[in-house]
């Protein structure tokens, strides 16, 4: 039996990703012992992870790991952040224990980025490079899926407390994820409302999710969709929105950890990548089913920050993006779960 030390602190999507690794190392090795160091605020979607003999979380200003990790055994470090931060860290621990170190492939990026030059391997999902890091190389079809473990009080709390509080009928749930760090990957709010009301029409209770910040913005598409619409931005852990997500037959959003989070708890998603690019290697694979939604441009990828607008452009590109299309093919994802 090894002792195994993951490190992944940030971001959401990213530590989320990491679900896909620790599939690998348990269906290989049972017997191996893993504990993850991550940030403290993605701690607790671990927190009924069986695959995990523990998880131990970070503030983002933390330099120094916890005692118990430092005086533990370890035979291999498995570094995925692999920046100034985690070299640092992970130097504290005793210097013979195997390491390995996720490639970011930084040259590839820059090519991308400034050049239009692709020179990513489309084989290489992020999942795949994080396994490569333990020193593994599957196969495409050995890469797990993204799984996260919430067990079934949770469950039937968080329902109870935030969509049915008086016992009424369960509707089909739709989770809306609209809001992005980076403004230029967001579709328009407008477009959101037109799917809320359409889910709305035929019965389904769309759910907001965000942070403390998207609060305001999250409670005028509440009052847009209108009827049943719930918003919970601002209001729920992010433990507590992986507990709810088991229960969603859908789910739609723009490239975020949220859109991560929801696969993670198995429901099928609807991403939208508009001026963004798969090349990177986070666009989803495997089960459960997902629908990708591109602006069909050739100045992608973009990653401005700033406003909801192109920089190349007169127009917003995300706009090209019609919810009429985004609607159909929502429910044909649905559809083909039944």
């Amino acid at each position: 039996m090894m002792n195994i030390l993951v490190l992944r602190l940030s971001s959401m999507g990213d530590v989320i990703v990491t679900t896909s690794l620790l599939s690998f190392l348990k269906a290989q090795h049972p017997s191996h012992s893993i504990t993850l160091v991550t940030g403290i605020d993605y701690a607790p979607l671990f927190d009924d992870d069986p695959r995990l003999a523990a998880v131990v979380g970070i503030d983002a200003g933390g330099k120094r790991l916890p005692e118990n990790i430092l005086y533990s055994k370890w035979d291999f470090a498995i570094d995925l952040q692999n920046n100034r931060r985690s070299h640092a860290l992970l130097r504290s621990i005793d210097a013979d224990v195997g390491r390995g170190y996720f490639d970011k492939l930084h040259w590839q990026r820059l090519a991308l980025l400034l050049f239009r030059c692709n020179t990513y391997d489309p084989r290489l999902h992020v999942a795949r490079r994080y396994i490569h890091a333990a020193a593994c190389n599957p196969v495409p079809d050995e890469i797990p899926p993204l799984q996260l473990f919430f067990n079934d009080s949770s469950r039937q709390m968080v329902r109870a407390r935030y969509l049915f509080p008086s016992g009424d009928v369960e509707n089909s749930l739709l989770a809306l994820f609209p809001f992005s760090a980076w403004k230029n990957k967001e579709w328009p709010a407008e477009n959101y409302i037109e799917v809320g009301r359409y889910f709305l029409a035929k019965g389904w209770t769309p759910v907001i999710m965000g942070g403390q910040g998207d609060v305001a913005r999250a409670q005028k598409l509440e009052a847009g969709i209108g009827g049943r619409c719930i918003s919970l931005a601002g209001r729920i852990s992010i433990y507590e929105c992986g507990a709810l997500l088991t229960g969603f037959s859908l789910a739609l959003g723009n490239d975020t950890g949220l859109a991560h989070l929801a696969r993670a708890c198995g429901v099928r998603t609807g991403i939208f990548f508009g001026p963004t690019t798969r090349h990177f290697g986070y666009f989803p694979y495997g089960d459960p089913a997902f629908k990708i939604f591109e602006a069909p441009l050739s100045c992608r990828p973009c990653h401005a920050h700033g406003g909801n607008r192109c920089l190349r452009l007169t127009h917003d590109c995300m706009r090209l993006i019609g919810p009429e299309l985004v609607i159909k093919e929502l429910e044909e994802l649905f559809l083909c779960a039944e």
